[in-house]
């Protein structure tokens, strides 16, 4: 199953930013007297500094379902703090990109000691959601049901539960996050696991093909479990490391494909774990449906029996995300990513198509390494009542490849078992490389008391094939 289908419901974005102008005076017109000469040895008086405030107390009005030790948490103010007004504009920003809550106004009041009061006024989202949730593209058609709750016991805990059923994939996803363990926002927890069949398909190389064919049909069946442990450090550094486990199931390819040699190896099960480690800056905040702040992020991951696999294989990642705000409510996003990686088994290659390369079947292209880029300019059109209707106007650019491949187009795992049966026409290094770009419009609906949109709608052009490939998620974020 697709994790990014539920991955939205537990995300927290987290960070600061701000921003500022400096207007300039126009020069004075030529009739006006010239201005007279500052004294020898005079300076301009200095701006003010802002005016500080010692924090007396914290109260939380408005919270019904959020605990008000929460809020406060995630105000991260206390007794004995000092502040200024443009601090507090930073508190209302934090508490917004929670996702907890509808609206966040904080203000203050004496209290005759000579410190103040910090009044924070919050209003709940609706906290939970039971919704149907529906695919559609060529390669993959399907839908589901999902639970999730944003504030498990008014603490902001975040859980999900999701069934989906398709053409592609299919499983069962349960996750929990905790983006405030023990009560401190910096600190951040989460678990998942998940049960899922899959239909893996792969096509015959080339990018301009107007309709691609399958080469080889192979199912895995796998069931795995994962748990990561961040830190967020200055509120924009994080840190973080991952531990995960999955029991791996890989059944002969169907025989009325051209390729019946298999990609994976049949026989026992096979463990594959890893232990991938990242470290980042990340200052990006989600109010309300745009996305502001910068995310660059390196990681490692690694798979070897030391950590209790029988894989042996490294991947290597740079990410880079930047949201940009422009007249309020228009909001460019920007995303690039590096990948790479070592002695890849079948499972764990890099992929790109449909959601995430739009324009191009559900992941039609395959590799050890991967380039993209995707542009997204998201715009408001209207507003029916609460409802808010948002377009958006989209890029996607990737390059897959394989940088090497065995002189036997096969590669084995650490007990000698084929893990990757390369396909005849596959080829390595630059000659061999994939180039795809797609480009075209879509559009969102937003509620505001729920954080994600119900329908994401997108019409992509593959400039590659000049094929034209439609995409409709309901439920979640597309991509």
């Amino acid at each position: 199953m697709n994790r990014r289908w539920v991955a939205g419901y537990l995300a927290l974005a987290v960070g600061l930013h701000a921003s500022g102008a400096v207007a300039q005076e126009s020069p004075p017109p030529e009739s006006s007297p010239p201005a007279e000469a500052a004294p020898s040895g005079f300076q301009p008086a200095p701006t003010p500094e802002p005016e500080r405030m010692v924090v007396g107390e914290v109260v939380v009005l408005g919270a019904e379902k959020t605990r008000p030790e929460t809020v406060q948490a995630y105000s991260r103010l206390g007794a004995g703090d000092t502040i200024t007004s443009e601090e507090l504009t930073r508190v209302e920003r934090r508490l917004i990109a929670t996702g907890l809550f509808q609206e966040a106004k904080a203000h203050t009041s004496p209290l005759g000691d000579g410190r103040v009061q910090v009044v924070l006024t919050v209003q709940d989202k609706a906290s939970w959601v039971v919704a149907p949730t529906f695919s559609f593209s060529r390669a993959n058609i399907g839908g589901g049901l999902l639970y999730a709750e944003s504030n498990l016991w008014g603490r902001g805990k975040k859980f999900a539960a999701a069934a989906q059923v398709s053409t592609a994939e299919s499983g069962l996803f349960v996750g929990f996050l905790d983006p405030n363990l023990f009560g401190w926002p910096p600190l951040r927890f989460s678990a998942e696991g998940q049960v899922r069949s899959d239909r893996v398909e792969e096509f015959q190389p080339g990018p301009s093909q107007e309709d691609p064919e399958v080469a080889r049909r192979t199912r895995l069946n796998s069931a795995s479990i994962a748990a990561e442990l961040s830190a967020m450090l200055f509120e924009r550094v994080r840190v973080g490391a991952k531990y995960r486990l999955m029991a791996i199931d890989a059944y002969s390819p169907s025989d009325d494909m051209p390729v019946t040699e298999p990609a994976f190896e049949p026989g026992s099960i096979q463990k594959d774990a890893s232990l991938r480690l990242m470290v980042g800056v990340d200052t990006r905040q989600n109010l309300h449906a745009v996305m502001e702040g910068l995310n660059l992020e390196g990681s490692l991951e690694w798979s070897d029996p030391g950590v209790w696999s029988d894989f042996r294989y490294k991947r290597f990642g740079l990410l880079y995300r930047h949201g940009l705000r422009f007249f309020e409510e228009h909001n460019l996003i920007l995303r690039a990513e590096a990948v790479t990686g070592t002695d890849l088994p079948f499972h764990q290659e890099f992929v790109a198509g449909g959601n995430s390369l739009r324009g191009f079947l559900y992941r039609q292209f395959r590799g050890d390494t991967r380039l993209s880029l995707t542009a997204e300019y998201h715009f408001p059109l209207f507003t029916v009542r609460s409802l808010a209707f948002r377009g958006v106007g989209f890029s996607d650019t990737g390059m897959l490849m394989w940088r090497e491949l065995p002189e036997d187009r096969r590669l084995l795992d650490v007990n000698g078992r084929v893990v990757r049966g390369y396909l005849p026409e596959a080829k390595g290094g630059l000659d061999g490389a994939t180039v795809a770009q797609g480009v075209g419009v879509g559009l969102r609906l937003y509620l505001r008391s729920v954080v994600l949109p119900l329908v994401g709608v997108d019409v992509a052009y593959g400039v590659n094939s000049g094929e034209f490939r439609f995409y409709l998620v309901a439920g979640v974020t597309p991509g």
